[in-house]
């Protein structure tokens, strides 16, 4: 079984209205020797429930979910 490490990619805080800030963080996590799981979080917004899920991803964020994946996890054959 793989031990779970959980490294925070990304973290922001944006303005939601004149007296609410939302934070959100990215994390990238190994599940399994080929499955990683990319995890957004967003705290301070209320959300609705539904049958999609969406992780949004900037790109100095998935250069640096490629650059774990390959030297904490070992993915060494990503391009």
């Amino acid at each position: 079984m793989v031990e779970l490490k959980h490294i925070k990619v990304g973290e922001d805080k944006f303005k939601i209205s004149d007296d609410e800030v939302a934070r959100r963080e990215l994390k990238i996590t190994k599940i399994d020797e080929d499955v990683i799981q990319v995890q957004e979080e967003v705290h301070g917004i209320i959300a609705a429930i539904g049958g999609v899920s969406s992780v949004n991803i900037k790109k100095e964020e998935l250069k640096e979910i490629i650059k774990i994946a390959k030297e904490e996890f070992g993915w060494t054959d990503l391009c």
